[in-house]
């Protein structure tokens, strides 16, 4: 009798324990936290498939990233393979050599315009840890600045 009593008394406060964990949340813990695969959210890295590469595409691995003025951020890069194009802004990229690039971002009211696709793409440049491999379009260069410009930039 004594254990039957003991199971009902411990079994009244775990009732109330999980209808409070029906309700509250954050009782859960790190599940109810938890997004699910479908619900509409991205990362801001690339996610952007390259099937093969163009003319007018580098191959770079990143050695850092200036993001100070977010989201005009500039990434600087070993040249890991040229581009094969003979327009007039790729005969400065060599190979091993190292280069600064600017992806081009969509604006709406000087903020990105992350409906475009590739404006999403691009923004993921500003996170990229050392050592990532990139393949870049690049688009022309900036001799002011010395900052080429990346019209497409995917992770390899």
């Amino acid at each position: 009798m004594k254990r039957l009593m003991l199971g009902a008394a411990l079994a009244v406060p775990l009732l109330f324990t999980t209808s409070a964990l029906a309700e509250d949340p954050f009782a859960a813990g790190a599940d109810a936290l938890a997004v699910k695969g479908g619900d509409g959210s991205s990362s801001v890295r690339a996610k952007l498939k390259l099937k093969k590469m163009k003319a007018d595409m580098v191959m770079v691995r990143v050695k850092g990233v200036d993001d100070r003025k977010f989201p005009r951020c500039v990434v600087t890069a070993r040249v890991l393979k040229a581009a094969k194009s003979k327009a007039r802004h790729f005969k400065l990229i060599a190979r091993s050599k190292t280069y600064r690039f600017t992806p081009v971002l969509k604006l709406r009211r000087g903020q990105p315009n992350l409906r475009h696709k590739m404006t999403q793409n691009n923004l993921g440049a500003c996170y990229y840890p050392k050592k990532t491999k990139l393949v870049i379009r690049v688009t022309g260069v900036n001799l002011k600045k010395k900052v080429f410009k990346a019209a497409e930039i995917y992770l390899k």
